[in-house]
């Protein structure tokens, strides 16, 4: 019978238990996320097929000078909604993958350029940072905002930036962006699966006898939230 306990490896991030070519333990984190300059792009793509939509919607009417009210209804209700289904599948076919792998004596995340290795044995942590762009962004807005009330408009500018973190390796007190994720909570959740995995890891250390590996108690470990 299936067990009804909930593994601590569903859900996002995607996550694989392996064995090295050795036979130890080892984990692959695949997070499948999108970055705010993705999420950006994918709104102003289905912000502009959606006013496609509606130009189509318009040009198609039978009488679109004089048009019936239930006509253009059906006509405005039925651009909202793909304009709806152009935003989530946008924002869905736009996630990036990042692939993360940890050993006991490595951590590795594949580039475009190649992978990117470190040692697991030195200090290190994963934590969550604000994105460096945030700050610029919410000036930017506030600019922005201002210069319409001037106008005698009230806007509210999108957040993207603000709303996104740098996944981090801190290793031996040194920063190493991993991803950046849009979205607290879909960050949150990749920090604490690779927070878990680095736990497994650190136990099963003790197992094949890494007396010398630092992080054997695990007391270092931090939740997700920053340094």
């Amino acid at each position: 019978m299936r067990s009804p306990m909930k593994s601590p490896q569903e859900g996002r991030p995607s996550t694989f238990a392996l064995t090295d070519e050795a036979g130890r333990l080892m984990f692959r984190v695949m997070p499948h996320e999108l970055t705010p300059f993705r999420a950006k792009l994918a709104d102003g793509i289905s912000s502009l097929c959606g006013l496609g939509l509606l130009a189509a919607s318009m040009v198609t009417l039978p009488d679109w000078r004089q048009p019936e009210l239930s006509v253009l209804a059906v006509a405005f209700g039925g651009a909202a909604f793909g304009s709806w289904a152009l935003h989530f599948v946008a924002r869905k076919a736009f996630r990036a993958t990042t692939r993360i792998e940890l050993s006991l004596d490595s951590i590795r995340v594949k580039c475009v350029w190649g992978w990117k290795c470190f040692d697991r044995r030195l200090d290190h942590r994963f934590v969550l940072l604000p994105h460096d762009r945030a700050e610029l962004e919410r000036r930017s807005n506030e600019l922005d905002t201002r210069e319409a009330s001037a106008r005698g408009q009230i806007v509210q500018m999108p957040i993207y930036y603000g709303d996104s973190f740098h996944v981090v390796l801190v290793y031996d007190g040194q920063r190493v962006d991993l991803l950046s994720v849009y979205g607290r909570q879909q960050a949150a959740a990749v920090v604490a699966r690779l927070q878990y995995c680095d736990r497994q890891l650190a136990q099963e250390a003790k197992h094949v006898g890494a007396g010398d590996n630092p992080h054997v108690n695990g007391d270092w470990h931090q939740s997700p939230g920053g340094l």
